[in-house]
């Protein structure tokens, strides 16, 4: 089972973001994070030099059947 967090973002591709900045964190069953989404849920590359912080989880998910995911970000307002 995948999990997803809901991040804020302190430095957003190098930079301070404006505004506050929120996105998700995607991690594997070990807790390694695995894709990083903005908060369109759009993934994002991992190594663009973001640093955030977990603001909480939001669910898990089977990978096999990522519908769940897409459903834990829309209970978040995306989408």
């Amino acid at each position: 089972m995948n999990s997803v967090d809901k991040i804020k973002f302190l430095l957003f591709f190098g930079e301070a973001p404006v505004a506050t900045c929120y996105g998700y964190m995607e991690l594997d069953r070990d807790g390694d994070m695995i894709a990083l989404y903005n908060s369109y849920g759009e993934e994002i590359n991992m190594f663009g030099e973001h640093e955030f912080v977990r603001i909480r989880a939001l669910g898990k998910f089977d990978n096999e059947d990522r519908d769940n995911f897409y459903s834990l970000l829309e209970s978040d307002g995306v989408g």
